[in-house]
């Protein structure tokens, strides 16, 4: 890691040199092909190292994904092409993230007491029954209900992945395991991004179905249902090591004492800012390009999926620019760098200039999801991983919904760009809490490492 670290510090370097001489006109080119082919050097050692339960994790993740790239795009407009306005689906989207928050430590307990495999099975299972009814009923209580039932779901994947990486991995190969996660997970989104653009008007011209019909949408929905339903064949096969099963006391007192942790206080904080940022404007941007820039469903998809392929790109980089730089200076970078592009988003009524704004905000961004979740097990002790995992997500989650439900609000009310804006001023804000709180501490990690 540290060869490829010193390696990528070379090229960085020549690159600049590079940038202000005539002679090096043909550097870029070079410079992007050396340093991919040592990124992908050092992946393909580490790959080499991952548990067979680590590989299966990332096939069922990969899996899930396509059904939830095909959900990103067009599930939004189905719901409005029913007929219900910005606030019901603002409604609806925040009971997915709060019910994901709120049940994110009754998860962790359910996840320590009957294992990290059923966890992820019944987790599999859930979704699979909330989508189908989503994609299915137009009766507003049963939308509300299994949007808590698919937040549920959610929930216990997302308490569990973090851990099952910890524990199914060593320090050797583990941010190559996190960055790979996030790398098979955004192929599969940009897939089924791809896909969900381009399904609804295959069904809507081979069918002969009205295009403002929503029944194009719905039979693509229906579609993903099969990724799901495929992504039950790698977790049977995951060997699932039993589970302690510590008293209800116990449970409670390390909750207790991790919420006393001044550290944890600050993580919880942080991410909470973060999920505020998130909810309001992320599951609004396939509304935004469909009402405000005119897109459709086609060119919506396209843009989803090439700001996964730019995505796939960026996380490459990862596990070899936190070496580097670090792990918190890292998020602290990107984060910061991400918000200019979603101001040029918002700043503009040209569909070509919003686009690559979205693109690039995304794929900036989400560089920091590897190094936040890597970093957020490795500041707390090993019987508190599954408390911490619990508590971080409820924070971020229960934020996102009660911000989620106030972005809908807005939108319904055609302030389309105010959540965005929004999003920016308190992406600002979690990033320099996040630098002041944790660059010290990181460092003095590091220097422990040494010794």
């Amino acid at each position: 890691m540290k060869k490829e670290g010193h390696r990528l510090k070379l090229y960085i370097r020549y690159f600049f040199r590079a940038t202000t001489m005539k002679k090096y006109s043909s550097f870029n080119s070079k410079f992007i092909l050396n340093a991919t082919i040592s990124v992908v050097a050092g992946y393909r050692e580490k790959l080499n190292c991952f548990s067979r339960n680590a590989c299966l994790f990332l096939g069922y993740i990969f899996l899930i994904s396509l059904s939830l790239g095909i959900y990103e795009v067009i599930f939004n407009l189905y719901i409005l092409r029913l007929g219900f306005r910005e606030d019901f689906l603002g409604l609806m989207l925040s009971l997915v993230s709060i019910s994901t928050g709120l049940f994110a430590i009754p998860a962790a307990m359910f996840c320590d007491r009957v294992g990290r495999k059923s966890t992820l099975l019944l987790s599999c299972l859930l979704l699979l029954f909330s989508f189908a009814v989503l994609y299915t009923t137009t009766s507003t209580l049963l939308l509300v209900l299994f949007s808590i039932l698919y937040g549920v779901s959610s929930s216990l994947k997302i308490v569990t992945a973090s851990t099952f990486m910890v524990e199914n991995s060593t320090s050797y190969e583990r941010m190559h395991l996190f960055s790979m996660y996030y790398l098979l997970y955004t192929i599969g989104v940009m897939i089924g991004n791809f896909a969900g653009g381009i399904l609804p008007q295959t069904f809507t011209s081979s069918l002969k179905i009205d295009p403002a019909d929503p029944t194009g949408y719905q039979l693509s929905l229906y579609a993903s249902l099969t990724a799901v339903l495929i992504s039950l064949l790698p977790l049977i096969f995951i060997k699932n090591k039993k589970p302690a099963l510590p008293g209800k006391s116990d449970l409670f007192s390390t909750l207790s004492s991790t919420l006393r942790s001044k550290t944890i206080q600050k993580l919880v904080l942080v991410n909470g800012l973060i999920g505020m940022g998130w909810g309001l404007a992320l599951p609004y941007f396939n509304v935004y390009f469909d009402i405000v820039l005119g897109a459709s469903s086609r060119q919506i998809g396209f843009i989803f999926s090439l700001s996964q392929v730019v995505m796939m790109f960026t996380l490459l980089f990862v596990p070899i620019l936190t070496e580097w730089l670090g792990k918190v200076k890292i998020v602290a970078l990107v984060q910061l760098s991400s918000i200019p592009f979603l101001l040029l988003f918002t700043s503009t009524s040209l569909l070509t200039i919003a686009a690559f704004g979205y693109i690039m905000r995304s794929a900036i961004m989400n560089m920091s999801n590897p190094i936040l979740s890597s970093f957020n097990m490795e500041v707390v002790s090993e019987d508190q991983r599954a408390t911490v995992n619990s508590l971080i997500w409820m924070s971020c989650y229960t934020c996102v919904g009660l911000s989620t439900y106030a972005g809908g609000l807005m939108m319904a009310h055609n302030y389309y760009s105010l959540p965005f804006l929004l999003t920016c001023i308190l992406y600002v804000v979690a990033t320099v809490l996040y630098y002041l709180f944790f660059e010290k501490m990181e460092k003095e990690q590091r220097n422990l490492e040494v010794v």
